[in-house]
């Protein structure tokens, strides 16, 4: 689970153990990392915690080794990484802030599928997750991120690629794109009653997600009980796209 020391990696990594998977969690802050294994294992589970960013390569590729030197395969991968968006004008937006943008939330995740992949072809198969956003689906009037909608966009043509050239393989790739969800990483934006009440007011249900809500959706995708589907995007969002 990269991105998995906060957050909604956070919720996936508790759930999966919680289900009995042998979780790692990537991410770049060591302490929240050994936090989150920490919590794990007081509960009975295994879990393993590697420092590293997704933008660098080395750090990918030593993660999914480690990974599998530490327990014999990998079955499952969930690319959750990210960092703060930058919400901008468009003509405001530097190529500093698009080129950081893509390489955290899109090249993020190539790297991690592609130093996935062979090991997954070896073992004879495995799930790959992705998390987007309904923001790559479609523009929400008083959220202009545009480097990260399309960064995001561009996460869930990746999986329907990865999912439709490695079925055969029995490799399956799907993707969860929440709405508003309360993380740490939000939590000074909702400090603000008024942002807190427009980010709710967008949501049919009149309230912002929660990680764990996200992570049980996440349960689905990795299991046997979704042997025969791959290519999936499905909206965890308190009913934004379908408002």
């Amino acid at each position: 689970v990269t991105g998995g020391g906060t957050g909604i990696g956070e919720a996936i990594a508790k759930v999966f153990a919680r289900e009995g998977a042998k979780v790692a969690i990537t991410g770049r802050r060591k302490d929240e990392l050994e936090r989150v294994v920490r919590d794990i294992e007081r509960k009975g589970g295994q879990a393993l915690a590697l420092q590293g960013s997704v933008t660098n390569e080395p750090d990918v590729q030593d993660a999914v080794a480690a990974t599998v030197r530490t327990f014999g395969r990998l079955d499952i991968l969930v690319n959750n990484a990210g960092n703060l968006f930058h919400a901008a004008r468009l003509h405001e937006t530097t190529d500093q802030i698009w080129d950081e943008t893509f390489d955290v939330f899109m090249k993020g995740t190539f790297r991690f599928i592609r130093a996935a992949i062979p090991r997954m072809l070896q073992q004879g198969g495995g799930s790959i997750l992705n998390i987007s956003t309904v923001g790559g689906l479609k523009a929400i009037l008083g959220f202009e991120a545009h480097a990260y909608q399309a960064a995001k966009a561009g996460v869930i043509m990746l999986t329907k690629t990865v999912a439709v050239h490695y079925a055969k393989q029995n490799i399956r790739c799907n993707c969860i794109c929440p709405a508003g969800v309360v993380t740490p990483g939000a939590a000074g934006v909702l400090e603000d009653p008024k942002t807190k009440a427009y980010w709710e007011g967008i949501h049919p249900m009149g309230r912002l997600g929660q990680p764990e809500e996200i992570a049980e959706a996440a349960v689905y995708f990795a299991s046997d009980e979704s042997r025969w589907t791959t290519g999936s995007i499905l909206t965890v969002d308190g009913g934004v796209m379908a408002a």
